[in-house]
């Protein structure tokens, strides 16, 4: 509401027109290249690339750092406020209307398959180069023989869409979702084995 109200006293010294422009090209070019540039290592699907990249980071953080400039007496900081007030009001009009649309979009394509980035447990890992070969598997059979010497800890970390769509599981197991794997081990007891399964 401070913002607003700061705002409507200053908008009408911008020249609309190369504002809107400017606008267009902040949110329909120059975000998304630069989140697509970070993003471009990451283990993630290309749904969830142009879902973030259209999205986020956005917010009030652009309007706080002009706001620094016009707190500093710089000449033209008012109207730097004022252009930034007005990429940042187009941006919650453009992305206000199309979140929902697209994030039921996502949520369809997150519903037909397991996108990559529900096999993560942590931001890190969208991240990390992890050879799966590096990761100890260990056949049914000797699953079943730990079972009965060992009791081990038998995790389902199947994706939820795997969980939803398929009916069997190891029986005495635990349902933990795949984002929730580091939370859930924080009070577990670090003696006992621990056995995954995520089909």
């Amino acid at each position: 509401m401070l913002f607003g109200v700061v705002l409507s006293g200053i908008l009408p010294t911008v020249s609309v027109v190369p504002a809107l422009i400017l606008a267009g090209l902040v949110v329909f070019v120059i975000r998304p290249a630069i989140l697509g540039a970070v993003l471009a290592r990451a283990r993630m699907s290309w749904e969830a690339h142009a879902f973030v990249a259209w999205f986020g980071p956005r917010g009030l953080n652009s309007l706080l750092l002009a706001l620094l400039v016009v707190q500093a007496g710089i000449p033209g900081g008012e109207l730097l406020l004022a252009t930034v007030g007005v990429v940042v009001l187009a941006s919650v009009v453009i992305h206000g209307a199309t979140a929902s649309p697209a994030a039921a979009w996502y949520a369809r394509r997150a519903a037909r398959e397991v996108l990559v980035e529900e096999r993560e447990g942590s931001a890190l890992g969208l991240f990390a180069e992890e050879d799966e070969e590096e990761i100890p598997r260990i056949t049914p059979e000797q699953l079943h023989q730990m079972m009965s010497e060992l009791s081990p800890v038998v995790l389902d970390v199947r994706s939820r869409m795997s969980y939803d769509s398929e009916q069997a599981h190891i029986p005495g197991d635990i349902r933990v979702l795949p984002d929730e794997v580091i939370e859930w081990a924080e009070n577990q007891d670090r003696n006992r084995p621990i056995v995954a399964y995520c089909s």
